[in-house]
């Protein structure tokens, strides 16, 4: 419908232009348009030409607005196929007549319809119409005087015209449809690799349409044609007789352009290649007219006149030659060949430079199309009898690189040359202009002349590349990082192998030289890298296909490019290198200052590409790149080299620190990255690259005798941690060395291909005559050997066995012969060979470490070996097995030797092993263990090392000892001693030694680990082996390893007895410690006591200088005296923590008794701090379980006597135990009943406080000097300090009171034997320095007695008062020489009794307390009684107060109990006679108040204070007040001379001052004279 609406509107048109001057027209189209309305079908108007005629009628009139309105609505019916065939004579008349009117638009519209013709179902069929449709448009063309609007019209007109024909044609003939070739101007990409892939792409299409016209319907030739043949063949035939310069016959076109219509013939040629080789009179013609032709236009002998020598015709020649060699060279092989020839022979004609670029151009185009040269190449070069065009063509476009013809020119042309790839890099194209002309036109000119051919020459490079890949996709050459794949069937492809072989032996030569020319000289980027990306592709292409010697060549080119100075680059770019000669400049020195260009770099990069690529190829050829890889490692770690990108020289401490140009660092990655990808490769190729490292690092250290060579790094490389770190912390580097540690590392699946060859060569070079090499290698070797016992095959090999369990009857056996059962076992030592597999692989990674160690010739090999396998065991130690005996020998052979060096390194490795290894070591070699640590500790170069090792014992007792328990996991401690801080251990006794094995556990809990339980271990065999180890070194010569040795046999065993059965803790008592005290006991005994001197240091004057020894250790008796405190300690600890236990081993009561008498004996007989060490065990193993209740009375009574012992024995005056051990002595007994009171019975208490009163009467003894008493002597302080934890603690205790207070009391100057002690004139007392008064009366029988004993006043403070003890213990009394020299006591000992009796007193029950009144009265009593001698000493007063408070306090109560003993008038219902305590009362008055304490005394004034007399006279006056208020009333039931006697005190008290002279009365102070005034007035009361 929208065409019918059209057609009316232009009819209507139509009508309205011819209405005036052709009414014919317009009735016509009027009817025209009635007859589109009653018939709006187009194919019912078809059947009839009324609406064609007007539109024909139209034309006719000559008018150019009809014209072209006709031939615009004709257009349009012939397009919607409106028009029947038998019409098209007539239109084409029309459509002729037309086209010679001389108006464009009418041109136009007669071209667009002869176009819609051609288009349309009216496509002429025969000659005559044919040669009419396309006679009118070459017309058009031909006509000078027509516009270009019309020429170009007329030309695209043409062309689809033409390409409309040879369609028909080709549907005719039932030929592939589609284009057969890229169209005539591709698109370049850019890079050349680039142009190579797409020209791969488009040629399959080619090769694919091209196959199936050949091998479709007929093999052969067509020569009968259907009419559309025909027609483009005369069509064809016409063009070539055009381009050839003369007349088309059939078309009837007397002038056309050539080049027009070489530009059809190249088009045709082009894009319908199966009708030249389908259709023989087509192939006819293309043989003898068109190869004609072009031959004849590529003839240049003569001068080039006209349209030929136009740059225009000749691309178009040249194109069209190029076309048929790419296209139909197979079947013109004799002209091709020709062409090709031609071709070449032309670019060394003196011809016009623009001339040669258009022949490098199709040259490059065959280069760079895959297809073709691969055609070209079989065609021509694999044939004998033609010429090798391919070869040739190659060595043309190197002469044109190596060969400039402006000589003056040429360094300007090669920086254009780069000007032009950076610009193609970019996308953007050079045009040349052929009209310019200029120096600068001819470089340019001369620039693209030389890209071209350098294109063409890395075209060639790709290609041979490309067709490498497509052998390999095709599974004719096996890849070289890939397995073979199966082989197609193809047959076309059958020996493509052989090809690309071929053209490689043809090529190389040639491109070697021309692409190492190039590259020598060129500069720019993008060249740089294309011609890179060619040397990296044939490399390739040579290596997959296995062609050594250009693979070397290339490889060799490419590695001096790398890194050597460009100048020597142009001296050796055609010498070829063999994979085994040496690279002279390869181990020259460093420049100064060495520059890296980016040239340099990415010739490095293309190199690590090769070796990626050709990993699995290379073999020989890897020391080519391996001495280029280590001269790289050389410039990178050089502090003078540098990139471009540096602008100076960077120090190589700052590029360490972050400042490194970022292409060293990518060159460092990609030089790891290699080696990484080593794990990928074939077992062939690695040992290729193991044998290459290997030749490379010979030649690096060949002639070196100190330092490295020139191939290793003078600077420092982290290169992982060194051996133990001790090496050397900067180990120097050797490129060889760490790529075959670093290859090892990234092929440990199969590590044992290349294991011998790698340590071979390392051990090799641990004996070589530098110590900087041989630091390197023992390093490498020590990482290749952790990294190789970590890998999944060892921990394959290492599963344990399970060994033979232990039976419940083999437990008695422990504790028999060591012989029998801890040295040896019968039981595992039968499956000691299947455990450890000697060919297994770990014993060949260990082997290294013992053949270094035992056959290595320098001191640094040997240790180096050690360090080895210190951090094989740090790092891999779990993972071993078979090598454990191999290993434990080792170390067991080092603590044997005498070489102290060793022992501290080999003995690092007991220590992992100790602390670490116990729960993965297998089971039969954990004796070894043992006998290697006892090994270790026996040893005598290093006291350290023994002490060190009785701690791994220990570790191991308690790794063994926690498998003893029940529950399914067991915790490993994993201590690390040193020497340093168990020895620290021992000298401060460290708070753990009394804790529990709970509390023990309970802060060790964050030093340990779990583990599952192993069942393959007997604990109780290897735990009494380790104990048996550790008692040997008891008796040790050295102090310190006997020390800790004993130290830790009793923590051992303490910490873990629990565990232990009744038989075991047997053997421990009866076989360990036991025989270790007694061993003991008597070494020390028998010890010299001569004094040592310390070890020689040297000699100054002559005489030896020696290192100084404290005094404490300086003898041998000293030295084991400490020892003596370390088995006493562990006595203590071992008691303590397992008495229970013990109880019920046979015969421990035996044990028992000797143990207390041993702790006696070192009280008694012991040094200073052997006796201390024995109190503090006897007390903290009777107070942990007395107070517990866990020591059964026995036990007890056994204790308690060595305290007896103890304390009597130092009362002795000839005993030489110290003060402070008698103050420990004690503390500890009153500590012992405060904790355990409960064991005391009434007996047991009295022998307490017995013990406390011979301490107390008997202060010194033979070790303390009278020279040194001062004041209260020590042990009486600490009698004073323990007395109040002696009370009685609990009710059925109460009648303990009694004797504790009486104990108090009998200390207050027991009047025996009282005297003041005589002697020089000077004393000490608490008060200060007082003057003696020596006494010759001494006071016997009771205090009355001596009332009226008379002496002289004194004035002078008293010091000492001497108090000689009546009450001891039988043996101190009965001792002879017990009282041969008498003590003295200090009266402020006697005030702090006071003190604390009457603190007691007061706490005492209130029956037993007035049982005891009378004995701590007369105590008081006779404190009271010193005012007489020592006025003004504070000890009567306190006295004198303190009976002043307890008489008030019980007097009452006395009383009350008198009344109600009536009955029993002589008893007090405590038992104490009530006749005893008013009669003592009595006599304390009358010394203190009447006697000569209460005389007058005439006092100085000025050496007495008034507040002091002031004092005694309240004190006095409260005393007086006492007794009569108090007293006197209460005496009722007191006899009648006591109460006489009272009343005479204070009658004698008041007439005291009337019994002095008269003249001292005036003398008297006034408080005298005031207490007589006081006592009168008592008497007057009395009296009432």
């Amino acid at each position: 419908m929208a065409l019918m609406a059209v057609l009316e509107a232009d009819l209507r048109a139509l009508s309205v232009e011819a209405r005036r001057r052709y009414p014919a027209v317009k009735e016509a189209a009027e009817h025209a348009i009635l007859k589109l309305r009653s018939h709006p079908d187009p194919a019912l108007l078809a059947r009839s030409d009324d609406i064609l005629r007007i539109f024909i009628m139209a034309c006719e009139c000559k008018n150019v607005k009809l014209s072209i309105t006709g031939l615009a609505c004709l257009q349009k019916w012939i397009a919607h196929g409106a028009v029947p065939p038998s019409s098209l004579p007539e239109i084409l008349a029309t459509l002729k007549e037309h086209a010679d009117i001389n108006d464009e638009t009418v041109q136009l519209k007669t071209l667009q319809a002869i176009l819609t013709i051609f288009q349309s179902q009216l496509h002429p069929e025969d000659e005559d119409n044919m040669a009419i449709a396309l006679g009118i448009c070459f017309r058009l063309l031909e006509n000078n005087k027509n516009p270009d609007s019309v020429h170009s019209t007329a030309a695209a007109t043409i062309r689809q015209a033409v390409a409309l024909i040879f369609d028909r044609v080709i549907a005719a003939e039932g030929l592939p449809v589609g284009s057969a070739a890229p169209s005539r101007r591709t698109s370049r990409s850019n890079s050349v690799s680039g142009d190579v892939s797409r020209s791969i792409i488009a040629d399959k299409a080619v090769e694919l349409e091209k196959d199936l016209g050949v091998h479709g319907t007929s093999v052969f030739t067509k020569e009968q044609m259907t009419q559309a043949a025909r027609l483009g063949l005369r069509l064809f035939e016409d063009l070539t007789a055009v381009a050839t310069g003369g007349p088309a016959s059939w078309l009837r076109v007397h002038f056309l352009q050539r080049t027009f219509a070489l530009d059809m013939i190249e088009y045709v040629l082009s894009n319908y290649v199966s009708i030249f080789w389908k259709l023989g009179p087509y192939q006819s013609v293309l043989r003898r007219q068109v190869c004609s032709l072009l031959m004849t236009s590529l003839r240049t002998t003569g001068e080039l006149e006209g349209e030929v020598g136009e740059p225009s015709f000749r691309r178009l020649v040249l194109r069209c030659v190029a076309n048929v060699l790419r296209l139909y060279s197979s079947i013109l092989i004799t002209e091709c060949e020709v062409f090709l020839n031609m071709l070449l022979k032309s670019i060394n004609l003196e011809l016009p430079l623009w001339h040669r670029i258009m022949v490098l151009e199709v040259l490059r185009g065959f280069c760079v199309e895959a297809r073709i040269l691969r055609l070209l190449f079989q065609t021509f070069d694999m044939r004998p009898e033609n010429t090798n065009v391919v070869r040739d063509m190659v060595r043309v476009l190197a002469n044109v690189v190596t060969n400039s013809q402006a000589p003056d020119a040429s360094e300007e042309s090669l920086a254009a040359v780069a000007g032009m790839f950076n610009s193609k890099a970019k996308g953007l194209e050079w045009s040349m202009d052929y009209d310019a002309s200029g120096v600068a036109v001819v470089v340019a000119s001369e620039a693209h002349a030389i890209t071209l051919a350098v294109e063409g020459l890395l075209g060639v490079v790709f290609t041979v590349a490309t067709l490498t890949d497509e052998a390999i996709d095709a599974g004719e050459l096996a890849s070289p990082r890939c397995e073979p794949i199966h082989r197609r069937n193809d047959a076309d492809r059958s020996s493509l192998v052989f090809f690309c072989v071929s053209m490689v032996n043809s090529v190389w030569h040639t491109l070697l030289d021309a692409l190492s020319f190039i590259l020598a000289r060129s500069q720019g980027e993008a060249i740089v890298l294309e011609i890179l990306k060619g040397y990296q592709a044939f490399t390739q292409a040579c290596g997959v296909l296995r062609a050594v010697e250009p693979l070397n060549a290339f490889l060799g080119s490419l590695c001096k490019f790398a890194l050597v100075p460009l100048n020597d680059v142009e001296k050796t770019s055609g010498v070829l290198l063999s994979p085994s000669g040496k690279r002279s400049d390869s181990t020259t020195e460093l420049k100064d200052i060495v520059v890296l260009t980016p040239k340099n770099v990415q010739a490095l990069r293309t190199i690590f590409n090769i070796a990626h690529r050709l990993d699995s190829v290379l073999g020989p050829s890897w020391t080519l790149v391996l001495e280029t890889l280590a001269l790289l490692d050389r410039v990178i770690h050089s502090p003078h080299a540098t990139t471009q990108e540096v602008s100076a020289v960077v120090p190589r401490f700052s590029r360490d620190l972050g400042t490194q140009s970022s292409d060293f660092n990518i060159l460092s990655t990609l030089d790891s990255q290699l080696f990484e990808s080593s794990a990928f490769m074939s077992t062939e190729a690695v040992c290729s690259l193991i044998t290459a490292l290997r030749q490379v690092s010979n030649e690096s250290v060949m002639g070196v005798t100190s330092g490295l060579s020139q191939t290793a790094s003078s600077s420092a490389s982290n290169v992982g941690s060194s051996v133990s770190g001790s090496i050397q912390q900067t180990i120097p580097k050797m490129f060889a060395v760490e790529r075959m540690v670093a290859t090892l590392i990234n092929n440990l699946h199969r590590a044992d291909v290349v294991w011998d060859q790698i340590v071979a060569h390392f051990l090799e070079l641990a004996e070589h005559e530098s110590s900087q090499v041989r630091s390197v290698a023992l390093d490498a070797l020590d990482r290749a050997i952790c990294s190789v016992i970590a890998c999944e095959r060892i921990k394959n090999e290492s599963g344990f066995p399970t060994d033979i369990p232990v039976h419940g009857d083999e437990e008695n056996k422990l504790c028999g012969s060591l012989t029998d059962d801890v040295v040896t076992s019968n039981v595992y030592a039968n499956d000691q060979k299947e455990v450890f597999n000697p060919d297994a692989f770990e014993n060949k990674v260990i082997l290294p470490i013992r053949t270094l160690y035992s056959f290595g010739q320098s001191i640094e090999a040997r240790s180096g070996a050690l360090k080895i396998l210190l951090h094989v065991l740090e790092r891999h130690g779990e993972k071993l097995c078979h090598s454990w005996p191999d290993i434990l020998e080792l170390l067991r052979s080092v603590a044997n030797t005498s070489e102290k060096d060793f022992i501290p390194l080999a003995f690092q490795s007991v220590c992992v092993i100790m602390n670490d290894g116990l729960m993965s070591i297998p089971s039969h070699a954990l004796d070894t263990c043992i006998e290697v640590a006892g090994a270790f500790g026996a040893q005598r170069r290093d006291v350290n090392i023994s002490l060190t090792a009785i701690g791994l014992l220990w570790t191991m007792s308690d790794f063994f000892a926690r498998g003893l328990s029940d529950g399914k996991d067991i915790t490993q401690a994993v201590r690390r001693f040193s020497a340093g801080a168990l020895q620290l251990r021992l000298q401060h006794q460290i708070d753990d030694l009394d804790m529990g094995p709970v509390e023990i556990d309970a802060q060790m809990g964050n030093l340990t680990v779990s583990h599952e339980k192993r069942s393959d271990v007997d604990y109780k065999r290897l735990l009494l082996a380790v104990y048996d180890v550790i008692q040997g070194f008891g008796t040790d010569e050295r102090p310190e390893v006997r020390n800790t040795a004993i130290d830790t046999l009793f923590m051992s065993i303490s910490r873990h007895g629990h565990k232990l059965s009744t038989s075991m803790l047997e053997y421990c008592l009866w076989n360990l410690v036991f025989p270790l005290i007694d061993t003991v006991r008597h070494l020390a005994s028998t010890s010299s006591k001569d004094e040592w001197y310390g070890r020689e240091l040297g000699t100054q004057g002559g005489k030896p200088v020696h290192m100084l020894v404290h005094h404490s250790r300086n003898t041998a008796q000293k030295q084991w005296d400490e020892t003596l405190v370390f088995v006493l300690n562990g006595i203590r600890r071992l008691l303590k923590h397992l008495f229970v236990h013990l109880q019920s081993v046979p015969k421990f009561k035996q044990g028992w008794d000797c143990l207390f008498d041993f702790i006696k004996e070192t009280m008694l007989n012991g040094s200073k701090e052997v006796a201390l060490a024995a109190i503090t065990t006897l007390h903290v193993i009777v107070t942990t379980h007395a107070s517990k209740g866990s020591m059964s009375p026995d036990y007890f009574e056994v204790a308690f006597r060595a305290y007896e012992d103890a304390i009597t024995g130092s009362a002795n005056a000839q005993s030489t135990i110290v003060y402070k051990a008698r103050q420990e002595l004690l503390r500890n007994i009153a500590e012992l009943y405060k904790q355990a009171y409960e064991m005391f019975e009434s007996n047991m208490y009295h022998r307490l406080l017995l013990l406390v009163d011979v301490s107390a009467r008997s202060p010194y003894n033979a070790s303390d000097k009278l020279s040194s008493q001062d004041n209260t002597p020590l042990v009486q302080r600490t009698v004073l300090e323990v007395l109040p934890n002696l009370k009685p603690l609990d009710d059925q205790f109460i009648s303990f009171w009694c004797d504790y207070l009486r104990l108090m009391a009998g200390f207050l100057l027991n009047g025996d034997r009282l005297t003041v002690l005589q002697g020089d004139g000077t004393c000490h007392g608490m008060d200060g320095v007082m003057q003696k008064q020596a006494m010759t009366s001494v006071h016997d029988g009771s205090l009355a007695e001596n009332q009226h004993q008379d002496s002289q006043p004194r004035n002078q403070y008293y010091s000492d008062v001497s108090l000689k003890g009546t009450e001891t213990v039988e043996s101190c009394i009965q001792s002879p020489d017990a009282m041969a020299i008498e003590w003295t006591i200090d009266p402020s000992f006697m005030e702090s009794i006071i003190s604390i009796l009457q603190t007691h007193y007061a706490l005492a029950p209130s029956p037993l307390r007035l049982d005891v009144l009378p004995d701590v009265l007369g105590g008081l009593g006779r404190c009271m009684s010193t005012r007489r001698d020592f006025p003004f000493g504070t000890l009567w007063r306190v006295a004198a107060t303190t009976f002043n408070r307890l008489l008030l306090e019980d007097l009452d109560s006395y009383s009350i109990m008198d009344v109600a003993s009536k009955v029993q008038p002589d008893k007090l219902p405590n038992g104490v006679g009530q006749m005893r305590f008013w009669k003592q009362l009595a006599d304390i008055y009358e010394v203190f108040l009447g006697g000569s304490c209460g005389r007058a005394v005439i006092i100085n004034a000025e050496s007495t204070s008034e507040d002091t007399i002031k004092a005694d006279e309240l004190l006095e006056q409260e005393v007086l007040e006492t007794l009569c208020n108090q007293v006197l009333k209460s005496c009722q039931t007191a006899p009648h001379d006591v109460i006489t006697k009272i009343v005479q005190v204070i009658d004698r008290c008041a007439s005291r001052t009337s019994m002095l002279p008269l003249g001292s009365v005036e003398l008297l102070p006034a408080h005298c004279s005031r207490f007589s005034f006081n006592c009168l007035q008592a008497l007057f009361n009395i009296s009432r």
